[in-house]
Order: C-alpha cells, then sequence, then structure tokens
C-alpha cells in the first residue's frame, strides 16, 4: 500500500516538472502561422524635449535640446538595421522620428496613445522578425514594454527624463529579453 502511494506521488511530481518544463515563456502570442522563427527586437523611445512654455498648448512642437537629442538618436540607432517605425500623431513624437527615419528612408506608421494597447496580435504579425522603433511618451512605453513581458515591471518614466529607453528582444522561442537603457546626449554632440 504505502509502495503504491510512493510510486503515485513520484509520477504526479514527474508530471509535474514535465509540464513545467514546457512552459518556458509567458509570451501572450504564437509565432505567426506559416513563418519561420525569428527573432523580434522592439525599441520604444519617449519624444525629445517639448517646449513647455505655454501650458495650454497640448501638441508642443520640441525644443532645440530636443532637436539636438532627436539627431542624437539617430546617431545611435544608425546601425541598428531597423525596419519599421511607429509614432503617436504629436509633433514631438513625430519630430523626434523624422531624423531617426531619414537615416533608414523609412516610413512612419502612426498609432493612438490614448488605446488601450499598441501590442494586439495584429501589431506583433505585422512586426515579426523585424526590428522596430516606437516613439511613445513617458506614460506610454513602460505599459507597452510590460505587455510584451506580461508582467508590471516597469513604472511611468519621470516627466523630466529623456535620457531612457527600452530594448525588448522577442527570441525565436518566444522567450523574452528586456533592458532600460540610459543615453545621455554628450556636451560635445553637433549635427548637421
Amino acid at each position: 500500500m504505502k509502495s503504491n502511494y510512493l510510486l503515485t506521488l513520484i509520477l504526479i511530481s514527474l508530471l509535474m516538472l514535465s509540464c513545467n518544463k514546457y512552459n518556458t515563456s509567458s509570451f501572450p502570442y504564437d509565432s505567426p502561422e506559416g513563418k519561420e522563427p525569428q527573432n523580434t527586437i522592439y525599441y520604444f523611445i519617449r519624444h525629445a524635449e517639448k517646449d513647455t512654455t505655454n501650458p495650454k498648448d497640448e501638441d508642443p512642437q520640441l525644443t532645440e535640446e530636443g532637436i539636438r537629442r532627436a539627431n542624437y538618436m539617430a546617431a545611435y540607432f544608425a546601425d541598428k538595421g531597423l525596419d519599421l517605425f511607429y509614432s503617436t500623431d504629436y509633433s514631438r513624437t513625430i519630430q523626434t522620428l523624422i531624423p531617426i527615419v531619414h537615416e533608414f528612408k523609412g516610413t512612419i506608421q502612426t498609432y493612438e496613445a490614448k488605446k488601450d494597447s499598441l501590442f494586439t496580435k495584429e501589431f506583433w504579425q505585422e512586426t515579426y522578425g523585424k526590428n522596430v522603433l516606437v516613439v511613445g511618451h513617458s506614460n506610454t512605453n513602460p505599459g507597452f514594454v510590460n505587455e510584451i513581458l506580461s508582467e508590471k515591471k516597469y513604472q511611468d518614466i519621470d516627466e523630466s527624463n529623456y535620457d531612457v529607453f527600452f530594448k525588448v528582444e522577442v527570441e525565436k522561442d518566444l522567450t523574452v529579453k528586456d533592458s532600460m537603457i540610459t543615453k545621455k546626449v554628450p556636451e560635445d554632440f553637433t549635427f548637421n
């Protein structure tokens, strides 16, 4: 009797271990049907410094420092092999993205910042296997990263912080690696 009980416990334990072995990712979607397994990389950057002199202006332009940062980010991303570019439809996000898009001869696809989610199944299928840059806001980017990670890891970025952005790599096997990157614009950075 004891041996049957012990054997049952061992079998249940083995079954539980084997189930956990195959649950390698909490990624919300499968690889798109009919596509070879590929890595997908997302960069989520916040718009550069905006003009805050008029508190009633809901769509401010970039400041001179913001334009300088946008050009610095273009230099940073020049060797990243970007394929797709997304931005909210605000002057500050599009102005941040223009020098980067120009470098790659790409086009900007817009999305709604107030939408519940950017990371939908359709977005995943459109971006699968690509290197994607998304320009958003201090409150949207951490949320998008959290959606991909399927956990609330990151909080909103402080309104005064323009140096932080995110990189999320979805491997072929749908495991996810994320990092928060800090890039300050060097004092001596100039652009044409």
